[in-house]
């Protein structure tokens, strides 16, 4: 359970629909969906009575709605005591959805500053609603989010409306990542989404962007998430990991700077795939970035151009 889960939670009771819910947070109706399913397991107990015409509250629903409002009145109250008080000569602060090539940019960035006398940096990893709500709320500085072109519209109104302004970075189409020992490879079959449909698929917790996995080729929808075998991770080591020493697969874009070096893990692109996934950075309207911060994005900007010709 989270605060995010605890806000949507609470526009739906609001709304008395899912899908009126879903429209007035800019995500997806299945996307909602998953969140409060989620919830509902985490806590133990259903909140929500489902038809045809809309949702309304159990009783334990209503018991949990007065608290979780109790709560987010708290949490708002105590937006003033963030790290925008920190006061230091530098500062670094970065939300990011979980790309390691992003990682990559911060970490060089940390290494060429750690020769100074006093710094501050902090990297945020979530999805892409955790990077721009850590945006809103002055946790961090700049967010790199990623989503599918077809979510633009959704995504720049949702920005637009809470005060950021975005810029596109680069565009990728999204490629199987597997080991290179994998089995397909070793017997020398191609690698499609077809010949892995009866491996293990491993996919992060609580991302149910459909951007990353739902795949659109030719006008066949390949949805991931209805896969016969799926593993829930958290963090990215552990989904590289995992994937290095298995059969198992994943989705992602061009592969990272030390992929294959440090886990054996390649990635193929998808032939025919239509899906488009778009990276952007946010900031806040009104904010002066200082000179590492500036230097950061430089050096996402200048990572995914080289990737970007890598990929041509």
């Amino acid at each position: 359970m989270n605060i995010n889960q605890l806000r949507d939670f609470v526009t739906v009771a609001e709304c008395g629909s899912i899908n009126k819910a879903a429209q007035k947070l800019y995500i997806s109706q299945p996307h909602l969906s998953n969140i409060i399913k989620d919830l509902e397991k985490s806590i133990g107990f259903d909140l929500l009575i489902r038809t045809h015409k809309g949702v309304s509250l159990t009783s334990a629903g209503e018991y949990f709605l007065k608290h979780s409002k109790s709560i987010l009145e708290e949490i708002d109250a105590l937006k003033e005591f963030t790290p925008t008080n920190i006061k230091t000569s530098d500062k670094l602060r970065v939300s990011m959805t979980k790309f390691t090539h992003i990682m990559e940019s911060f970490n060089e960035i940390c290494s060429k500053k750690e020769g100074m006398n006093e710094f501050t940096y902090l990297l945020n990893e979530g999805t892409t609603r955790d990077v721009i709500t850590d945006v809103i709320n002055g946790y961090t500085d700049v967010g790199i989010i990623h989503y599918d072109i077809h979510e633009a519209r959704n995504i720049h109104a949702f920005i637009e409306k809470n005060g950021l302004m975005g810029k596109t970075i680069a565009e990728f189409k999204p490629e199987i990542c597997i080991s290179k020992h994998h089995q397909l490879i070793q017997q020398g079959k191609k690698v499609s989404l077809h010949a892995l449909q009866n491996y293990g698929f491993v996919r992060y917790l609580g991302q149910y962007e459909d951007f990353i996995y739902n795949i659109m080729k030719k006008g066949h929808h390949t949805d991931l998430n209805n896969s016969n075998k799926i593993i829930y991770v958290y963090g990215r080591s552990t989904l590289m990991n995992l994937i290095s020493t298995s059969n198992f697969y994943t989705i992602g874009i061009k592969e990272f700077q030390n992929q294959q070096s440090m886990f054996d893990v390649i990635s193929i692109p998808i032939e025919d795939c239509e899906n488009s996934i778009v990276f952007e950075v946010i900031i806040k309207n009104d904010t002066i970035l200082n000179d590492t911060t500036q230097e950061f994005i430089s050096n996402v900007l200048e990572r995914f151009h080289k990737l970007s010709l890598h990929s041509s």
